[in-house]
């Protein structure tokens, strides 16, 4: 039952996220505990077997488990076997999922289903005495012997496993048909009697190897082995230098024995021509390894060195494998047009001179890497294979440019064809001649044709659409045929009779022969010369049967529809979009696309990537596909992700030089003394002493910065290093380098051309990539670069950039400080490539002795590094292992599912077109499909085993289309082409073979000059009527004609190709003269024989001029015409070769192309010497006058003179603008003549631009337009003096401006504010900022000169230099701090080890928690928060058990078991005994095998005969048991102080966290570190009642300090925080609470006659504290705790000192001498320096002794004394008030004035009516 379509909704769910398993990823888990029973029990099973094979595939592979389960079990009922092997059978008829059939077949061969209940089964039916139950046993059977076939095919090796179940069939099957029993028919009996001879051929072949030996050619001996059972890819054996592999002729003439006799030779050729180069290539390359003369050049293959493996690679198609090279004159390749390492090719890798191979496809070809020597791989061996090769292996790789994955899929097709299964076998094996008709229509011999769409040309087919349209709209499309039409209503195609006139189908006689034919044979096959419509004809044929498809799409079983597509395949992209787009043309319906990147946008939207998306989108695929895609992409998805992201910290390690903080981890304690080492050194050089983050220690360490060079210890080696420099690049050519510099550029001015190689690449890799997949890979691509950029944003990772070392970008240079040229950054970036690609490194022994790394040499510093950079990326593999091997199968999943969900669409659609190399992969997915009809395009093109593997058993009508004179196939071996025939196509054997064909015979585009040449090869080709009419060539007196040269040819090596300077100029010269006569640039192409003079000819054509003149080889513009073809044959040499040129196919493609011109230039003599046809040609051209040195042109303007004869290209320059060398002398409309020589272009001179000076008048003062006459005039620029009214100076004024609009350019004479002169121009705005130098003295007693305009707001900038509370010298300077009240915080460095052991990497005082990753990790788990913040204990249980012993509690609890000093009984893999000890992990090392490493004495007990050794997982240093054990229990007595943290390694001391052994010494030791850290974070009680203050304080404060109160708060506690964030906001909060109220008071009291200036300086300074208080920080120091505290004091003193300053004024009172000292004194303290504590007690003593002295209140009475007073009165404020003379009184009731007084003490009036006499004031003191 199918699956109903799914529901509409978004279908994504949690698989939106990364992190998240899909629901099917947890269901496939869950299945893992659901009995098998309810999984795939009876009536389940019952369902499955009436399912799509793909289906029940997917079903039994997700519910694996179950399915395990099941076939685990003794025994199971008869009906439940039965149906366990319908459900297999059916599984095995899927050939697209054979991942997941294997995966089948292993978990039956290893069962007890297989073992016991099958052969009790079968044994079983021999028994049976009903014989209706004995005929149960019919289908059962008949799936047995299914299941055993696709088991011995599928999986060969274990061919063994089935021999008992085969014996007792034997049995059952013979005692069956001994007795006469229905259940064995013939049918049966016959299957089973084809598969015991092939299972006895394989066992005979298994027990006895045939020796491999070279047959003659017309041999017809017996193969040695069954091709079905060779391996696709090449064994060691197939490349052995004496290697004869039995192959045999492909038969041009005459059929084949069978079958098998036919795809036996097509495989073994097939094979032979991608195995024969590399066979014989490594021949040849150790031939010349070993020669002691010259080495000759290698021809089949090319060698790189230096071959490395850096790292692992995910993408859609598997695990590869990122590759470094060397190949010689690398630097000199075209990478952009070479054919080196291009997608598909062989490689071959061997590190000892290829008696070991690894084989491999190239996978990637990225041209930015590739030029950097890296290119991306995809092994053939086991993923496990590669990961342990060592990675220090160097290799030597060969390479072969055949397309491998096209023969894989292509012999697997092959492989899989049965013996009686080929379709049209009489015709292809046994070549008979008379051919049938189609097989639809022999069901259906009354069967007519409806062919009123051929009539009406401009009908459009309709039909409904699965994928694009509406699935509901089932209508029958109605068609208006035209009445003429009617006659082709019924034709019954293979009565001739019936047929209308060929006219009336608008087609020449041969044209409807050909249709005719091809819809009335099975097997049809059309030729079509140059220019006689092939595809007209094709469209044709498809046409007919699209409207006709009623007759072949139906089931002949049940009448319905059947949904079998029509399949058209092409050998080109080019041919298949043109086809394709003639089908859309006149039919709407599912067309689907399949083949490489499309350039018609028409197509692209036909592609099945696109497809794919539509019928996702709709929710029409089955559900199972879709839940098995989504579950298998998740699962890819998520290791692909974490392999890469590894993956590219790798790939980096190994190209560029890394920062020291990336390797800080592998380099242990070197880290610290690398960098206190590079820091002592720069404090040496008089630089600051600690580096900055963007310096690099290992830079500088490692000779390559820019601050240490003078170090003497990489002195004397760079000095070597720079001679050897300087004598490399001498010999090296400085031409090249110079060249390649600019190279880039050049070429991005120039035409793109179409080469072999973009042929090449396009028809490779395939567009079948999905969209879905591309969005994610951007996005995950993007996701990796930032989760690499965040690994560490405090670290860097790079020291420096090596590829990116000679970069023209400014930002990717880090010699920024340096001078150096280009040339010298190349040859810095060769040594840098040489050192970071050498072997040679430090050995863990050398690395453990104690030196100084700063003395070390420079050899051995790189050494050391390397060493260092080993770790690490050991350390990172580590990570990854095992990933691999679960990515590897999930990709194959993923994409045989992807291919599963192909199939679903192709299924649906009407018309499916495909190149042949996307039939090749898709090969699987046709036989399932089976299309009913084929038709192929360029079928002369095509290898016989792709068309072969492309048709399937559903087959029913081939149409053949092509032209066997044209273009052959092109096999890669060319002794196999021609020896063997691998060059005939099926088109062109069929056709020798006397088989029935048409040829089509009227050419409809080439003139008749041109055409007559080709009646050389097509005598009976004949021209149509349309291209008797062609205009002549404009500009050439003949429309064809060759220019016969001598010039020599010049040989490209890299491109196996050849260029020739002569022609490629006279092209160019020639395509220019073209242009210049009118015609367009599409009008024109370009064409040549080979790659290399593409590249010449692009050089001298830039884009300005020739861009859409196309420019190709000749075999990539097959199939296309042009009206004008200029052909470069190249070939001219004294050795007499010509090449490509004598093969007669290639020859008729390139003189067929043109429509209206062809001209050829070549040597014309040597190719009449060389070749018979080309012999031909010549005389044939000779004859016609259309060959010579000269090609002769003719001037259109002056056609009565003599013309040109061009022999030079130079002689092209006598027509310089496409006439002749006479002037033009046409009259322009401005009066002017025409200035050109006679141009035949624009003739009526209207894009004619006059470029001779302008005569026009612009203005009353008569001045000339001084500008060109095609430009407009404008304004008169002339200049005039005139009187500028604003200021009156007179300027000179261009004669169009007012002088009032005119900016006066004199100098200013006015002064500025601050009284300098005004520095600008007169019309300019006066000076803004006056920068003259003047001398600014600072209450400090400093002094600077500074700019003026700086005056009011420069800080003091001497250096403060005084001493802190911390010791540090004070780096801030006088302004910073202040003048020394408000220092800045300690700039140095603490690094004072945290509890942690990591340094503090703050400033210098309280050391906040620690914000590196924490290093705590066991068994299970790694702790993933900040080191400062406390760690989760893991609750898994523990691993600590061997046989003696075992831990029953958590990882994280004390262990309750003894260590176990029993011996390990392991053996390690050199097959000696462990040395380690029970349950421990086996240490790397043997007594035997390393005995001086093992026996080396440290701790004092290794070199004794029983010793037992550890070896600690951190570090992997190895030691003797009992020694370390006491060396871990050892606790320091003598140190009641012991210091909290982890044991260290006796010999390195890396921190010990990992052994278990040690575990609860490791564990007690966290534990106090999780201590310590949990009272440094601090109680959370007591922090959440500090956040609660926080909250309260800070709404309290103004609100733009309450969002900077809060940004702080949220920003410090993100990560790990403890107390003493809080306590710092807290403070914060206080301080400037504090700092507010105190400022409100100064301001209350700033209305001071006479200090009010000291009163805004008070005012400042607490604006000062506000802005030092507010600063963003986690703690506040001591040193700021005491500045504050101080200034605050101050403050608040100097305001109370102010009043008494002003009350002194105001009594004008004399103090006492010592106290009016005290008073000058403390004056000074308040205002001037710091404020001491000594201070502060002199002016707290002084205060006090001013209270009595200066009473505030005025009144010449103590403060008791007035509050007595005021007490004693009753009047409280607004009723004291003073006298003019400051005498206070009083007045009652409501304390207004309401009458006048006399003072008593001055007799001053006072009072008032209504308001206070003048004079009077409120007597604020008596009540404050």
């Amino acid at each position: 039952m199918a699956d109903r379509p799914r529901g509409r909704g978004r279908g994504r769910g949690p698989l939106r996220g990364r992190g998240g398993q899909s629901r099917d990823t947890n269901r496939q888990n869950e299945h893992r505990d659901v009995p098998w029973k309810l999984l795939l029990g009876f009536r389940r099973l019952q369902e499955l077997k009436d399912k799509e094979p793909y289906e029940v595939t997917l079903t039994l592979s997700k519910r694996k488990h179950a399915f395990k389960e099941a076939l685990s079990e003794a025994t199971h009922e008869n009906n439940i076997i039965a149906l366990f092997l319908r459900c297999i059978a059916k599984a095995s008829e899927c050939e697209t999922l054979r991942e997941s059939m294997i995966e089948i077949f292993v978990i039956l061969e290893n069962s007890l289903f297989f073992k016991s209940s099958l052969p009790a089964y079968i044994f079983s039916a021999m028994t049976e005495a009903s014989h209706d139950r004995q005929m149960n046993y019919k289908q059962p059977f008949r799936d047995i012997l299914t299941i055993v076939r696709d088991f011995r095919l599928k999986m060969p090796q274990s061919i063994v496993s089935v021999m008992g179940l085969n014996a007792i069939l034997d049995t059952t099957f013979n005692s069956l048909r001994n007795n006469s029993s229905e259940v064995v028919d013939d049918e049966m009996w016959e299957s089973y009697l084809e598969y015991k001879e092939a299972q006895e051929e394989s066992l005979k072949r298994m027990a006895t190897k045939k020796t491999k030996t070279r047959q003659e050619v017309d041999n017809e001996e017996d193969p040695p082995d069954d091709f079905r059972e060779l391996t696709i890819f090449p064994g060691k054996v197939d490349v052995e230098i004496n290697a004869e592999p039995f192959i045999r002729r492909n038969k041009k003439t005459g059929g084949y024995e069978n079958t098998d006799h036919y795809l036996d030779v097509q495989f073994r050729l097939l094979r032979e021509d991608f195995i024969g180069p590399l066979r014989d290539g490594i021949k040849e390359y150790i031939e010349a390894v070993h020669a002691t003369g010259k080495a000759k050049r290698l021809q089949e293959l090319r060698i790189y060195t230096d071959v490395q493996i850096i790292s692992p690679v995910c993408n859609n198609s598997g695990l590869c494998r990122r590759i470094s090279f060397h190949c010689k004159g690398m630097d000199r390749v075209r990478w952009e047009s070479s054919k080196r390492l291009i997608y598909g090719s062989l490689v071959c890798l061997s590190s000892d001179n290829f008696q070991t191979l690894l084989f491999a496809t190239v996978a990637d070809r990225d041209l930015k890497n590739i030029q950097k020597g890296l290119v991306d791989v995809k092994f053939e061996t086991d993923n496990r294979t590669i990961a342990n090769i060592p990675e220090d292996t160097v290799f030597v790789m060969a390479e072969t440019t055949a397309y491998f994955e096209a023969y894989r899929h292509v012999l697997l097709g092959l492989q899989n064809v049965p013996n009686d299964g080929l379709p049209f076998e009489k015709y292809i094996v046994r070549c008979f001649t008379e051919t049938a008709l189609p097989a639809y229509l022999r069901r259906n011999p009354e069967a007519t044709f409806d062919l009123r769409p051929l009539v009406d040309e401009d009908m459009i087919l309709r039909a409904k659409r699965n994928i694009t349209g509406n699935r509901e709209d089932t209508r029958e499309p109605i068609y208006n045929f035209s009445v003429r039409s009617e006659e082709a209503h019924r034709v019954k195609v293979n009565n001739l009779k019936t047929w209308p006139a060929h006219d009336l189908f608008h087609l020449d006689m041969s044209q409807f022969r050909a249709v005719q034919n091809a819809l009335s044979r099975e097997f049809a096959i059309i030729q079509g010369p140059p220019g006689t419509g092939k595809t007209y004809i094709g469209l044709k044929v498809v046409k007919a049967l699209l409207h006709n498809r009623n007759l072949w799409n139906t089931n002949p079983d049940t009448g319905q529809e059947d949904n079998r597509p029509l399949l058209v395949v092409c050998y080109t992209n080019h041919a298949l979009d043109q086809f394709l787009e003639g089908i859309l043309r006149f039919f709407k319906g599912d067309i689907l696309r399949l083949g490489s990147r499309s350039s018609s946008e028409v197509m692209k939207q036909l592609n099945i990537s696109n497809m794919r998306m539509t019928m996702r989108k709709k929710r029409e695929l089955p559900r199972i596909i879709h839940m098995e895609r989504m579950s298998t992409k998740h699962t890819m998805k998520a290791l692909q992700e974490e392999i890469n992201k590894i993956c590219e910290r790798i790939e980096m390690a190994r190209r560029e030089l890394l920062h020291e903080d990336t390797l800080e981890a592998a380099m242990g304690k070197s880290f610290t003394r690398l960098v206190s080492g590079f820091e002592f050194r720069m404090y040496q050089y008089g630089y600051e002493m600690h580096k900055s983050k963007k310096q690099s220690a290992m830079l500088e360490w490692l000779g390559y910065g820019n601050i240490l060079t003078d170090d003497p210890a990489v002195e004397e080696e760079q000095e070597v290093q720079n001679e050897n420099n300087i004598e490399n690049n001498q010999v090296n050519d400085g031409n090249h380098i110079n060249n390649e510099e600019n190279q880039d550029d050049l070429m991005d001015e120039f035409i793109n051309v179409i080469d072999e190689l973009d042929a090449e690449m396009n028809m490779r890799q395939l567009d079948i990539e999905d969209l879905e997949n591309e969005e994610e890979n951007d996005a995950l691509v993007t996701e990796m670069q930032q989760a690499l950029h965040d690994l560490d944003v405090r670290k860097p990772v790079i020291a420096l950039n090596v590829s990116q070392l000679d970069a023209d970008d400014k930002k990717s240079n880090v010699f920024e400080q340096w001078q150096m040229t280009k040339k010298q950054k190349k040859q810095m970036k060769k040594t840098l490539r040489k050192e970071l690609s050498s072997n040679d490194r430090m050995t863990r022994e050398e690395v453990s002795r104690n030196f100084d790394m700063w003395e070390l040499r420079k050899q051995d510093r790189w050494r050391l590094y390397r060493f260092w950079v080993n770790a690490y990326c050991d350390s990172l593999k580590e990570k990854i292992r095992g990933k691999e091997d679960e990515f590897q199968l999930a990709c194959a999943k993923y994409n045989e599912v992807l291919m599963q969900e192909d199939r679903e669409i192709m299924r649906q659609s009407t018309v499916i077109g495909m190149t042949t190399t996307c039939a090749a992969r898709y090969q699987s997915v046709l036989q399932q499909i089976r299309p009913r009809i084929v038709v192929v395009e360029e079928a002369a093109e095509v290898l016989e085993a792709h068309i072969v593997s492309t048709l399937s058993r559903g087959c029913e009508h081939v149409v053949l289309i092509g032209d066997h004179k044209q273009l052959k196939p092109s096999p890669t071996v060319y002794k196999l082409a021609t020896k063997y025939n691998l060059e005939l196509s099926l088109f062109e054997r069929m056709i020798c073979n006397n088989m029935a064909y048409d040829c089509l015979q009227f050419q409809h585009r080439m003139r008749p000059d041109i055409s007559k040449m080709l009646r050389k090869i097509y005598p009976e080709l004949k021209d149509d009527d349309v291209v008797k009419g062609y205009q002549d060539v404009k500009g050439i007196s003949s429309n064809v004609f060759f220019i016969d040269h001598t010039n020599e040819e010049t040989s490209e090596d890299d491109l196996k190709s050849h260029s020739n300077d002569h022609e490629a100029d006279y092209i160019v010269a020639l395509c220019r003269y073209l242009l210049l006569q009118g015609y367009e640039r599409e009008q024109i192409t370009v064409l040549t024989l080979y790659s290399g003079q593409l590249f010449a000819l692009r050089k001298r054509m830039p884009k300005s001029l020739y861009e859409g003149v196309r420019v190709t080889v000749v075999d990539n513009f097959q199939g296309e015409e042009n009206d004008i073809i200029l052909l470069s044959l190249v070939r001219s040499n004294e050795d007499g070769k010509i090449g490509f040129l004598s093969i007669e196919n290639r020859v008729c493609v390139a003189l067929s192309r043109a429509k209206i011109g062809l001209y050829v230039i070549g040597n014309f003599t040597l190719m009449a010497n060389k070749s018979k046809l080309w012999c031909s040609i010549a005389d044939h051209a000779r004859r016609n006058m259309f060959l010579g040195e000269a090609l002769p042109l003719y001037c259109q303007n002056h056609q009565n003179e003599n013309g040109l004869l061009a022999t030079e290209p130079s002689d092209f320059k006598k027509a310089p603008e496409g006439g002749c060398m006479k002037p033009c002398e046409y009259r322009l409309p401005c009066g002017h003549t025409c200035a050109r020589a006679c141009h035949t272009y624009d003739r009526d001179h209207e894009e004619y631009e006059c470029n001779k000076p302008c005569t026009k008048i612009l203005c009353e003062r008569n001045h000339r337009c001084s500008r060109r006459c095609n430009q407009e005039c404008g304004k008169c620029h002339e200049w005039v003096d005139k009187v500028l009214p604003k200021c009156g100076h007179t300027e000179a004024v261009m004669c169009y401006i007012d002088p009032v609009k005119w900016k006066c350019t004199s100098k200013c004479f006015a002064s500025l504010p601050c009284g300098h002169p005004c520095r600008n121009l007169c019309g300019e705005a006066h000076t803004e900022y006056c920068t003259m130098k003047v001398v600014k003295t600072w209450s400090c007693g400093h002094s600077e000169k500074i700019s003026c305009y700086k005056k009011s707001a420069a800080i003091c900038t001497k250096k403060c230099g005084q001493e802190l509370e911390c010791g540090h010298i004070c780096k801030g300077t006088c302004g910073d701090c202040f003048q020394g009240r408000l220092h800045l915080s300690c700039r140095e460095e603490c690094n004072r080890p945290l509890v942690c052991e990591h340094p503090c990497q703050d400033r210098c005082s309280n050391c906040p928690p620690c914000i590196r990753q924490c290093e705590n990790r066991c068994k299970h788990s790694y702790c993933g928060k900040k080191c400062g913040q406390l760690c989760v204990p893991c609750a898994e249980l523990c691993e600590w058990q061997c046989r003696h012993h075992r831990c029953e509690k958590i990882c994280s609890e004390p262990c309750e078991r003894p260590r176990c000093n029993k011996p390990c009984k392991k053996l390690l893999e050199c097959k000696h005994q462990c040395i380690g000890l029970c349950g421990e992990p086996c240490p790397n090392f043997c007594k035997i095998c390393h005995a001086d490493i093992v026996t080396e004495v440290f701790l004092g007990s290794e070199d004794e005969p029983d010793a037992r050794y550890v070896q600690l997982e951190d570090c992997e240093h190895l030691f003797e048991s009992s020694d370390l054990d006491r060396w871990m229990d050892m606790i320091d007595e003598g140190n009641n102080d012991t210091a909290i943290k982890l044991k260290e390694c006796p010999r390195c001391k890396t921190a010990i966290r990992r052994n278990l052994r040690y575990g609860n010494i490791i564990k007690q030791a966290l534990r106090d570190i999780e201590s310590v850290k949990r009272r440094m974070l601090g109680d959370d009680v007591r922090k959440s009642q500090m956040e609660k203050s926080i909250s309260r304080g800070v709404i309290t404060l103004p609100l733009q300090e309450q969002r900077k109160i809060r940004e702080y708060h949220s920003d410090l506690t993100k990560g790990p925080f403890d107390e003493n964030t809080l306590s710092a906001i807290e403070n914060q909060i206080n301080i400037v609470s504090d700092v507010n109220g105190l400022k409100a008071k100064f301001e209350k009291d700033r209305g001071s006659v006479y200090y009010r200036e000291m009163y805004d300086k008070g005012i400042e300074h607490l604006d000062n504290c506000y802005e030092f208080t507010l600063r963003k920080r986690r703690y506040f120091t001591v040193q700021e705790t005491n500045d504050l505290n101080a200034e605050l004091d101050r403050l608040q003193r100097l305001r109370i000192f102010l009043k008494y300053k002003e009350r002194r004024r105001e009594m004008e009172t004399v103090l006492p001498r010592e106290l009016s000292l005290d008073f000058i004194t403390i004056e000074e303290y308040l205002t001037k320096g710091t404020f001491t504590n000594n201070r502060k007690m002199l002016v707290d003593k002084t205060l006090e002794a001013l209270k009595k002295a200066l009473p505030l209140s005025g009144l010449a009475i103590t403060d008791k004394e007035r509050k007595d007073i005021v007490s004693a009165i009753g009047l409280g404020k607004g009723h004291w008030f003073k006298c003019p003379n400051g005498h206070v009184y009083a007045i009652g009731d409501c304390g207004g004035a309401n009458q006048h007084g006399i003072c008593p003490e001055c007799k001053s009036q006072i009072g008032g009516m209504g308001h206070l006499v003048t004079g009077n004031t409120t007597a604020l003191e008596m009540t404050s």
